[in-house]
């Protein structure tokens, strides 16, 4: 409990002695992530792309903390999105300049417990709002997804999440034709 505030917070924190299991020195290694993608798009209109991520996380281990019935398998990654832009040089409509973004993604999280996968799904969907005159936007998002499966007595996650970011564009060393 915070003395300050009154607010109490919740911190997992784990304690572990290495040199009583024998461990003096250890080291965690995670698996190099590959990924590809490809994409097709019309410049300042639209654009289409999609990705696929993989992780050999089976190979990981992790000699300090082990979680019971919990393994590591192969993760990977498969995501889908674009964009519209209806006409982003528009004197007369700020509509017409709004970016539309749409997603979607299905991930393995490479964690398997009680031989069941751990997946997740989101959907997302989002603008880019035209600010002043400039090339600047400020972009406003939101997914929602699942994480996890109840089979196995398991605990499958619903989740919404909210972005909120800005796009800083201008042009840089144009020189002035009038002062």
């Amino acid at each position: 409990i915070n003395d300050l505030t009154g607010v109490e917070a919740v911190v997992n924190s784990i304690e572990e002695d290495l040199e009583s299991r024998g461990l003096q020195e250890t080291d965690q290694i995670l698996p190099s992530r590959v990924s590809f993608g490809i994409g097709l798009g019309q410049p300042k209109k639209w654009f289409m792309g999609a990705e696929y991520a993989s992780q050999k996380t089976s190979q990981f281990s992790n000699r300090i903390f082990t979680i019971e019935n919990a393994t590591f398998e192969d993760a990977s990654t498969f995501s889908f999105g674009g964009f519209y832009i209806p006409k982003y040089n528009s004197l007369s409509s700020y509509l017409q300049r709004v970016v539309y973004r749409a997603g979607i993604r299905f991930e393995n999280t490479g964690l398997n417990i009680n031989t069941e996968s751990i997946n997740e799904f989101g959907i997302s969907f989002g603008v880019g709002l035209p600010v002043g005159r400039a090339f600047s936007n400020a972009n406003l998002g939101f997914e929602i997804g699942k994480r996890g499966t109840t089979n196995q007595n398991l605990i499958q996650e619903n989740f919404f999440n909210f972005s909120l970011s800005l796009s800083l564009n201008d042009r840089w060393f144009v020189k002035r034709k009038y002062d």
